[in-house]
């Protein structure tokens, strides 16, 4: 899932099926974590997903390739 943050705009940009995955997420660690697992809140997942590349930013940290310009 590709989640977009806009430093210029101070946005987070979000698939449209965001809160369904997000729920999918939650079935499978109910299912599999038991009754102690811990249920992904909407702003949690993401805060966890930005540590998690943030404290592996030496293999995590993606430079997007310069963009082409269009053939004639």
């Amino acid at each position: 899932m590709k989640i977009i943050l806009d430093t210029d705009k101070k946005t987070i940009t979000v698939p449209w099926n965001y809160t369904a995955k997000l729920e999918e997420i939650n079935r499978m660690v109910r299912e599999f974590g038991g009754p102690d697992a811990k249920i992904k809140t909407f702003s949690g997942y993401i805060d966890e997903c930005w540590r998690e590349a943030m404290d592996h930013s030496d293999t995590q940290l993606k430079t997007a390739p310069r963009p082409t310009k269009p053939t004639k």
